[in-house]
C-alpha cells in the first residue's frame, strides 16, 4: 500500500513539474511580430527600375534573375527601408517574390527570421474578389463568377423576351432564375452559385479589404466606385428575382411578355454594372502590381 502512495505521489509530483515547465516554456516564448513592405532582392532593394528598363524585365523578372545571381530576399518595408532575412528558404518567398507582403518572425540581429509568408490582408480580400474564393466554381474569385452568371441569365432573359409561347418564356425565365439565385431555381444553365450570392462576396471582401491592414490610397480610390457598382448590381438582382418569380406565376400571355421585357433590360443593367465593378478592380489590380500575380 505504501509503494502504491509513494508511485501516485512521484507520477503528480512529475506532472506538476512538467506542467509548470511546459507553462514556464510557454511564458518564456516571444510574442511573433510581424513586418510589412514589399519582398524584393539585395541587388535591386527599393527600385528594379534601371534593371526592368534595360533588359526589359517585369518587376518579378528582374527579382528572379537577381536571386539567380545570388543577391538575397530582401524586405523593403513601408518607410522604403531594406531589411535583410535571415532564412532565405523560408517557405513562400518565390510565390511573393516583388508583391507586398507580411511577414511574421522575429528580429534577429538586424535581420528578419521569417516563419511565415503571406500576402498582406488588405490583398488577401482584394484576391477574394478577383481570383480565388474557397467554395465559388473553380475556386475563382467573386467577381469574375458573378460576371459569367450574370452572362448565362442576359442570354436566357433575350430567349425569354423572343418567346412564342407562355411556356417558352416561362421555360427560360427559370434559367434566368437559377443563374441569378439557384437557391430559388436549382436546376438550369447556370454554375450553380449564381449572381446574387457572387455579387453579396464580392461587396464583404471589397469591404473587408478597405478597412484592412495594408490599405491603400489606390484601393481607396478604386473601392468607392466599385462598391457603387456592385450595391445597384445587388438591388437590380433583388428586383429581377421578384419579376421571374411573379412572370413563372402569370397566367396571361401579354402580363408574362410585359415581365419577361422587364427582365430582359434589368439583366442587361446587371452586366453593365458588373463589367463596370470589374473594370474598376482591374485599375486597382494594377495599381497594387498585382496584375499577373500567382493566386
Amino acid at each position: 500500500m505504501k509503494t502504491r502512495l509513494l508511485l501516485v505521489t512521484l507520477a503528480v509530483s512529475v506532472g506538476a513539474l512538467t506542467s509548470g515547465s511546459a507553462v514556464r516554456a510557454q511564458q518564456a516564448a516571444p510574442a511573433p511580430q510581424f513586418f510589412l513592405g514589399r519582398l524584393s532582392d539585395s541587388m535591386c532593394a527599393g527600385s528594379h527600375q534601371a534593371k526592368m528598363a534595360a533588359a526589359k524585365l517585369s518587376e518579378r523578372e528582374c527579382l528572379f534573375a537577381c536571386i539567380k545571381a545570388l543577391a538575397k530576399y530582401v524586405l523593403v518595408d513601408t518607410n522604403n527601408n531594406v531589411i535583410p532575412i535571415a532564412n532565405q528558404d523560408a517557405m513562400g518567398m518565390p510565390l511573393y517574390a516583388g508583391r507586398p507582403v507580411r511577414l511574421s518572425g522575429e528580429l534577429r540581429n538586424g535581420a528578419i527570421f521569417v516563419t511565415r509568408v503571406e500576402a498582406i490582408p488588405a490583398h488577401l480580400h482584394i484576391g477574394h474578389v478577383m481570383t480565388n474564393w474557397r467554395d465559388t466554381p473553380g475556386t475563382r474569385g467573386f467577381l469574375p463568377v458573378a460576371v459569367d452568371e450574370a452572362r448565362v441569365a442576359a442570354i436566357h432573359a433575350k430567349l425569354a423576351a423572343k418567346g412564342a409561347t407562355a411556356d417558352e418564356m416561362k421555360l427560360h425565365v427559370g434559367h434566368v432564375l437559377n443563374a441569378l439565385d439557384p437557391s430559388l431555381e436549382p436546376k438550369g444553365p447556370g454554375a450553380g452559385y449564381g449572381v446574387k450570392k457572387a455579387t453579396a462576396g464580392a461587396i464583404q471582401h471589397l469591404d473587408f479589404a478597405s478597412k484592412a491592414e495594408g490599405i491603400t490610397a489606390n484601393i481607396t480610390t478604386q473601392a468607392a466606385p466599385t462598391s457603387g457598382a456592385l450595391n445597384d448590381v445587388a438591388r437590380w438582382t433583388d428586383e429581377a428575382v421578384g419579376i421571374a418569380q411573379k412572370a413563372r406565376a402569370a397566367a396571361g400571355l401579354s402580363e408574362i411578355s410585359q415581365m419577361v421585357s422587364e427582365l430582359d433590360a434589368l439583366t442587361a443593367k446587371i452586366t453593365a454594372g458588373l463589367q463596370q465593378a470589374q473594370t474598376h478592380m482591374g485599375q486597382m489590380l494594377k495599381g497594387e502590381g498585382l496584375e499577373g500575380a500567382p493566386r
